[in-house]
Order: C-alpha cells, then sequence, then structure tokens
C-alpha cells in the first residue's frame, strides 16, 4: 500500500459536527486540550497541544463516542490509537521529525491523518513527498512509513490534524 489521499472523506454535515466539538470557540462541546513541551520527543521543540481519544486499549475522551462514523468509513477492525494535535501558527514553518507513529504495531498497521483546517502545514514523508492540510482531507499510509508534521505560516491561526492508528477490516 502507498499513500492514499481521500479529499471530502466524511460526510460535509457530519464533518461539520465534529470540528465543531473540535474547534469549538463557543465553549459548546469543547475539548480539554494539553500542552506536549516537545514534539516527538524532540527536546526544546515547540510545543503543541494534544487531546488523546483512544490509546492503551483503553477509551480516554468521551469524544470517542463521536467518532463512530468515522471508524465506519475507514472501516475499522482494530484501533491502536487516536489523537488530535493543534499546532499554534508560526513565523516559518517547522518540520517536528521524521516518526512513526505506534513503533511495533502490526505489519498490516494503517495511519490515516484527518485535517480538521485548511493551512499551509503538511504532512511529509520520508520520501519528500508532502500532503498538504486541507480540510475535511484524509491521508492513509502504511504505520511503519515515516512522516513529520508541519507548522503553518498563514492566516489560520492553528494548524490541527487527528491522527488515527488503526488496523482495516478484512474483507473475505
Amino acid at each position: 500500500m502507498s499513500v492514499i489521499v481521500q479529499d471530502n472523506f466524511l460526510d460535509k454535515e457530519y464533518f461539520k459536527e465534529i470540528k465543531s466539538q473540535v474547534l469549538s470557540h463557543e465553549g459548546i462541546g469543547q475539548l480539554c486540550w494539553y500542552l506536549s513541551a516537545s514534539v516527538r520527543g524532540i527536546p526544546n521543540a515547540n510545543y503543541q497541544m494534544c487531546h488523546v481519544v483512544y490509546g492503551n486499549h483503553t477509551i480516554i475522551s468521551n469524544f470517542y463516542h463521536e467518532l463512530g462514523p468515522l471508524f465506519d468509513a475507514l472501516d475499522v477492525f482494530v484501533l491502536l490509537r487516536v489523537k488530535l494535535n493543534l499546532l499554534k501558527r508560526e513565523e516559518k514553518i517547522i518540520e517536528h521529525g521524521m516518526h512513526i507513529d505506534v513503533p511495533n504495531a502490526p505489519e498490516n498497521a494503517l495511519t490515516s491523518i484527518l485535517y480538521m483546517n485548511t493551512n499551509n502545514g503538511y504532512t511529509k514523508f520520508e520520501n519528500g513527498d508532502k500532503v498538504e492540510s486541507v480540510e475535511n482531507r484524509l491521508v492513509t499510509f502504511p504505520n511503519n512509513l515515516r512522516h513529520t508534521g508541519s507548522t503553518n505560516t498563514c492566516d489560520a491561526i492553528y494548524r490541527c490534524v487527528m491522527n488515527i492508528d488503526w488496523i482495516k477490516r478484512e474483507n473475505k
């Protein structure tokens, strides 16, 4: 499997609903965001805000219960991790270092990134290919493919993504 990019991945109304819960400014359905002082263990890296939804075989956030249609659209068999990242706008694009989201995951594990807003940030792969941050775009790739995210420098005050590490249901 290579990198697959799907625009307008989720139904427009459903995407609007979950985006509102993730990025609401009115206080209705807002998530609690937590400061991560380093990005992927890189000391002194610019910080990001995180909201872990699912990890270590445990539902960590009630937001998990809003994601059924997303998991159905992906055809999830097993979830490994679901995490939201929010990075503030910077004066210059900063990449945070090549990594694998879930080291030692099974060979058939996948990583998907759902872009929550449009901005000039991106996901970059080891071979130099980039996927631009476009609202409701989903990029899916093998979990063992090294990649990095970036900050943004445009009018958007943040870059927000949802990382989903998962195993697809095997259709027989």
